[in-house]
């Protein structure tokens, strides 16, 4: 429960401060978004990681074709 409580605040508290760091990027190149949103995502790993001892697997890498956009959807 103190686990869970800790994760939920660390995480939120760094979206939050992350989505306000990167909130004039909105007017800057595209390069610059998107580096904030990977900076979000491996935000999330380590919370996940750190407070939930979460393993994250990702399977099928090898096969996304990096010349063509794509939509990711976990279930």
């Amino acid at each position: 429960m103190i686990r869970n409580f800790l994760f939920i605040i660390s995480f939120f508290i760094g979206i939050i401060f992350i989505s306000i760091i990167f909130l004039p990027s909105l007017l800057m190149p595209k390069n610059i978004v998107i580096y904030g949103g990977k900076l979000m995502g491996h935000w999330s790993s380590f919370c996940l990681k750190f407070f939930l001892s979460t393993k994250i697997t990702i399977k099928g890498a090898e096969n996304i074709n990096r010349d063509q956009k794509f939509f990711v959807a976990a279930s």
